[in-house]
């Protein structure tokens, strides 16, 4: 009975930090990866939200890609200074701590994050999500 109990939850931490599968895209696939190695700890290996929020609404959020980036790029306090205290489209008030990952990032790495981000999540379609975050469209 405790063999199986440890198989058990090993099976779950598996299925816990297991990223999604890979896109067949460069830049949505390099996105996953970013978003694997630092988003999950907040929105969840799923995107589902943990400390920070769900990602399914991604894109109602930020309908431009361009604003999304921003967001990741100046993270809240940024945002609060540089911006204002809300956030997105339907004018969010700031009040989680999102980091600034302008300097752990590349911009590229950041347009790839948001595009991954709003294809796996937001629904968005690869052509869409890859374009719209100045990314090649395949």
């Amino acid at each position: 009975m405790r063999q199986w109990a440890a198989a058990a939850g090993a099976l779950i931490l598996v299925a816990c930090v297991s990223s999604p599968a890979s896109t067949g895209n460069v830049d949505l696939d390099a996105g996953r990866d970013v978003f694997a190695r630092v988003c999950t700890a907040c929105h969840g290996a799923q995107g589902g939200g943990a400390s920070g929020p769900a990602l399914a609404t991604v894109v109602a959020t930020f309908p431009a890609c361009a604003d999304h980036m921003r967001w990741v790029t100046l993270g809240s306090e940024r945002w609060r200074d540089e911006v204002g205290p809300t956030y997105g489209a339907q004018k969010k008030e700031i009040t989680g701590a999102m980091p600034s990952w302008e300097s752990s990032l590349t911009q590229l790495e950041i347009k790839q994050v948001a595009a991954f981000e709003r294809f796996q999540f937001g629904g968005v379609e690869l052509a869409s999500a890859t374009g719209d975050c100045g990314l090649g469209g395949s």
